[in-house]
């Protein structure tokens, strides 16, 4: 990435007064000064050069998921694929191979099959339908395959505000109405927070792998709900998965439900 003299000059000039400052934690530069506005653009430039590194292309993961409540909580494992985050399969176990749910979200359409009580529920729109499903992870499932897989202003989007510069060499951005909420972006250009709605919504903190790829989504809601979603392992795929290996196909005379009217399977 080639920064301009224009806007480098003013970022370094920020960083030699925190320095001069004195030790400890960088006092960052008023959000409405040009060197703060210089250093928050040049880290959602850094955002989106990180997430250039991650071209669209077939993979697989292994996930752990553990969600629910305060001394109230499950885990499952999963395993999600695609070819790229706009048609995707995910399966959810209970245990070793004991398919609790089938999953499978395309241009805006999400069905889930329960072959425990052969029942399929549909879901069609933008809405985050998992939440819908007793899963507290309040993204789509394109959302979440394009975070995994380090595509991140595809998960966030490209529209963003500063709203607070951040010690550490941190910046805060308003997301636009697709996704919403301020993502914090450290100094590497990795997003590392996302807040939905101040105290009253979702909180998802970012950890990361020796790759720079997420390899932990710690998630909690203001009314306790908590769900950590863990990356156990990151398959090659050389080859693009066929329509057949992503799609889902239902039992004959399978019941099809509008997904408001979903049951947990029965433990």
């Amino acid at each position: 990435m080639k920064l301009t003299a224009r806007l480098v000059l003013p970022v370094c000039l920020s960083l030699l007064l925190a320095a001069c400052a004195g030790k400890g934690r960088e006092t960052p530069p008023p959000l409405d000064s040009p060197a703060a506005a210089a250093r928050s653009e040049a880290l959602w430039q850094a955002l989106e050069a990180q997430s250039a590194r991650h071209a669209a292309a077939p993979w697989r993961l292994s996930l752990s998921l553990r969600f629910g409540s305060e001394g109230n909580t499950r885990r499952v494992t999963a395993l999600f694929w695609g070819n790229d985050d706009s048609h995707l399969r995910l399966d959810v176990m209970a245990g070793v191979g004991a398919v609790i749910a089938n999953i499978v979200e395309g241009e805006q359409r999400f069905l889930v099959y329960s072959p425990r009580e052969n029942v399929a529920y549909f879901h069609e729109g933008s809405t985050k339908p998992l939440l819908k499903v007793g899963v507290p992870v309040p993204l789509a499932l394109a959302d979440l395959a394009a975070l995994l897989n380090g595509r991140y202003t595809r998960a966030f989007g490209t529209g963003h505000t500063p709203v607070a510069p951040e010690g550490d060499g941190a910046a805060a951005f308003s997301l636009d109405k697709r996704f919403g909420g301020v993502l914090t972006v450290d100094e590497q250009g990795l997003p590392v927070r996302w807040t939905e709605n101040g105290a009253k919504g979702w909180v998802m903190g970012i950890l990361y792998d020796d790759q720079g790829l997420p390899r932990r989504l710690d998630l909690t809601h203001a009314d306790g709900q908590k769900a950590i979603v863990l990356v156990k392992q990151r398959d090659s795929v050389k080859d693009p998965f066929s329509p057949d290996q992503l799609a889902l196909t239902l039992p004959e005379d399978t019941p099809l439900l509008p997904i408001s009217r979903y049951r947990a399977p029965a433990e």
